[in-house]
């Protein structure tokens, strides 16, 4: 930067350089020059350089002193620059909070939403069940009133509803017949069908209860066969093939009494369940399973009771 300012002084600063153009002033032809002139004009030019080198320094001094400032400013620039980019990434880090702030709130909201729909959901199911609820009781009222009063109207009646397979209503009217008549020989077909009832509603545990009764209460009866194969079905679509079987080989031991489409059912049962690789089958594995079987089979299988012996005829007493 100072170097143009010293080809000037180069060029004019140097004392010698300004003496030797004087002298040559005052020597050349057809020039004169005083010397009071001269030396005045020695004055001026030694004045004139002072203050050219005076100025010189004092620009060198703010040329420093730019130099300075400027290198302060850069200083804060950079300062400025730095703080800048923590600002951005500072921005940045603050637009992720907010960003996920969002999502959380987006969240919060859709299960507000899922929340309320599903409320609202319960209130219409709930209605349509009171709804329901008040329906079968008037069902259950109208059904209370029509109940036949006869003890032949009743059966056929239950029957029917049976063959419709309204399961409930055959299931009261066959109880409403077994209240009524308690020693009736119908009795124990009473207590199947309504067994059959549960087993056809797929509420086999309910159905298993009822044949077990029967199988218990009426040993003798031949809706007893009939009780032991229902029992085997139910077990088997509870999956405790083990009662099952047990059930269904009841229908085939000796002096059975059972028809034989039950004998051949059973038999065929028997294969299809000991041939089940796990499908229908989650007894294989407990030691345990068949004890239901065993202990309400036992009770077809107790022997008939044996007829006391007539007693021994006197023989006359010898006069």
């Amino acid at each position: 930067m100072l170097q143009p300012r010293r080809r000037l002084l180069g060029g004019l600063g140097r004392p010698g350089a300004v003496a030797s153009l004087l002298a040559a002033a005052l020597v050349a032809p057809g020039c004169l020059t005083l010397k009071a002139e001269h030396d005045d004009l020695a004055k001026k030019v030694d004045k004139i350089e002072t203050q050219t080198i005076d100025r010189s320094k004092e620009l060198d001094e703010k040329v420093v002193e730019a130099d300075k400032k400027l290198a302060e400013l850069q200083a804060k620039l950079d300062q400025a620059e730095s703080l800048l980019r923590g600002s951005q990434a500072g921005i940045g880090v603050r637009m992720d909070m907010v960003e996920q702030d969002t999502q959380q709130l987006r969240g919060a909201t859709e299960n507000a939403e899922l929340v309320a729909s599903s409320t609202q959901q319960a209130l219409l199911e709930l209605r349509a069940d009171i709804d329901e609820r008040l329906k079968k009781l008037e069902e259950k009222l109208n059904e209370a009133t029509s109940i036949p009063e006869g003890k032949d109207e009743l059966w056929a009646e239950a029957d029917r509803q049976l063959q419709r397979k309204n399961f409930k209503q055959a299931r009261t009217l066959f109880r409403t017949f077994i209240s009524r008549y308690p020693g009736d020989p119908k009795l124990p077909d009473a207590d199947f069908k309504v067994g059959l009832t549960f087993y056809s509603e797929r509420d086999y545990k309910s159905a298993l209860g009822i044949f077990y009764k029967i199988i218990q209460d009426h040993a003798d009866a031949p809706v007893v066969s009939d009780a032991l194969y229902y029992s085997g079905l139910g077990f088997a679509k509870l999956g405790q093939c083990k009662n099952a079987i047990a059930y269904f080989e009841a229908l085939n031991r000796p002096k059975s009494t059972a028809p034989a489409q039950y004998q051949k059912a059973a038999k065929d049962q028997i294969e299809l369940l000991k041939k089940d690789t796990g499908d229908l089958c989650f007894d294989r594995e407990d030691a345990g399973a068949g004890a239901a079987a065993k202990q309400g089979v036992q009770e077809t299988q107790k022997p008939a009771a044996k007829e006391p012996a007539p007693a021994p005829a006197k023989t006359p007493k010898k006069k």
